[in-house]
């Protein structure tokens, strides 16, 4: 009887966790653990999403791509800094099963990118943060319009009825800027730099 009851416990909290990620449409494993040598360590995962975001009040909702970033320091303490610039940052490529991409087509849309912050990420803590153009997305079941932020500006146009499996891989690379001065010896300690290796994503357009 104790065993049912744990299992019923378990599958009710699964149920609970998919509810509130029904916009969800892809999500990858995280990357591996890319540490400092002063022992601060952080890895990442990428989510697409589709959804109006707060401020969206277009008629269509916006192909939403977020970069969660996870402190997984072992001996840390104090909060992990983390210079979050999507736009110069984040490289991709998205390939079906044949190595090859989407066709290019135009595409359009209007609104701001991610831009750069610093990102103060506490000890065994997690944030999801937009990564990709505000504003750009298509009307469900009409395909996903992912439009990153610029000067990269990468874009993937990926129509209905297209039937290939794609995956997205790539990097994410944080190189703090050169005229940045930390206020003292610890907190240049605590500032993250590095690249991450990107898990390939599955992606596929939902059917109208």
């Amino acid at each position: 009887m104790k065993a049912i009851v744990l299992f019923v416990l378990f599958t009710s909290c699964q149920f609970c966790f998919a509810g509130g990620d029904t916009n969800i449409i892809a999500m990858s494993a995280w990357s591996k653990p890319v540490g400092t040598i002063h022992g601060h360590s952080l890895r990442a995962r990428m989510i697409i999403a589709q959804e109006h975001s707060p401020a969206h009040t277009g008629p269509w909702p916006e192909t939403e791509f977020y970069l969660e970033l996870q402190n997984v320091s072992s001996a840390i303490g104090s909060p992990t800094q983390i210079y979050f610039d999507p736009g110069r940052g984040l490289h991709f490529e998205l390939l079906d099963v044949h190595g090859k991409p989407p066709p290019l087509v135009g595409g359009g849309g209007s609104g701001g990118g991610a831009g750069a912050c610093w990102i103060t990420l506490p000890y065994d803590s997690t944030v999801r943060l937009r990564a990709n153009m505000y504003g750009y997305g298509k009307k469900k079941g009409a395909g996903l319009l992912i439009q990153m932020s610029p000067p990269g500006m990468q874009s993937w146009d990926i129509q209905a009825g297209d039937t290939n499996v794609y995956f997205l891989s790539g990097t994410f690379t944080v190189r703090p800027p050169t005229n940045s001065v930390p206020r003292d010896f610890e907190a240049a300690r605590a500032v993250w730099s590095g690249t991450l290796e990107l898990p390939k994503m599955k992606i596929s357009v939902q059917k109208p």
